[in-house]
């Protein structure tokens, strides 16, 4: 009992080091018009897509798509099957309901992209309803680069030279009490204050009326696949993105924990048989 007492212990401090789940929508159903939040705090509705058929997106160029970043997660080995293809146009994901998203001051937006080749222009998220923040990439005819829009106050654009178009990436935008940070594939891409001092806090009151919280842009173009899109509501690093691979001596634990229960199950098993 002591040993099986000192991983949990040491189990729940490794816990106690991340930051909790707000929102996640990991776009695995393959099919049919919502996009679940394993939160239960902002499902995503499918609004202009041109096929929700399972796989539709790989035939249609707009839907749920079998093209992912990787077969598991990296950082929580959980398998990752579809994805979803945007494809310009007015098609979004739309996450609009009565429930408030409280972010505060301090927070993660992430996901997986992979920005179409002939981007022209790409609003990835927006939300609004008492707040506003809106994150959207370009192309410029000679150069990608990507703007914020915080509480009505625009900043950038600046470069996106780390994005490869055609190619999945991770992105990251990190909200901090004085400064923001964006990653591409856990690269620093740029950092700086926010604008007009808009640092928060952020809060998105519930409001039905679509467009008010949305991946892609309720307008559309909206180019490529996005996928695993998450919220955490702390500053994350990039050894806690979900492109992160775990440490081992991490994963050497929990191993050493289900075996040990394994063992116990097993002992008792037979003692109970004699």
């Amino acid at each position: 009992m002591r040993a099986l007492f000192a991983v949990l212990a040491t189990l729940a401090l490794l816990g106690k080091c991340g930051a909790d789940v707000i929102t996640y929508l990991r776009f695995e159903e393959n099919g049919g018009g919502i996009a679940s939040d394993e939160m239960g705090l902002l499902d995503g509705e499918l609004i202009n897509f041109s096929d929700t058929s399972p796989g539709g997106g790989d035939v249609s160029g707009r839907g749920w798509s079998k093209s992912v970043p990787s077969a598991t997660v990296p950082l929580t080995g959980e398998a990752n099957t579809t994805s979803m293809r945007m494809n310009g146009g007015s098609a979004y994901i739309d996450l609009s309901n009565a429930n408030t998203l409280s972010l505060g001051s301090e927070f993660t937006v992430e996901f997986y992209m992979n920005a179409s080749t002939d981007l022209i222009i790409a609003p990835m998220f927006g939300f609004d309803s008492g707040s506003e923040l809106y994150f959207l990439m370009a192309d410029t005819g000679s150069d990608l680069v990507m703007r914020g829009e915080f509480q009505d106050q625009i900043d950038g654009p600046f470069s996106a030279s780390l994005v490869s178009p055609g190619t999945w990436q991770h992105f990251a935008l990190v909200m901090e009490p004085t400064e923001y940070t964006v990653c591409i594939d856990g690269q620093v891409q740029y950092n700086g204050g926010y604008p007009g001092g808009a640092s928060g806090p952020y809060e998105f009151a519930g409001n039905v009326a679509l467009g008010t919280r949305t991946i892609g842009g309720e307008s559309g173009t909206c180019d490529g696949y996005i996928d695993e899109f998450r919220i955490s509501d702390k500053a994350l690093t990039p050894d806690q993105f979900l492109i992160a691979v775990p440490e081992p001596t991490i994963i050497g634990l929990i191993g050493i924990g289900a075996g040990w229960i394994f063992l116990q199950t097993l002992r008792r098993k037979g003692q109970s048989s004699t």
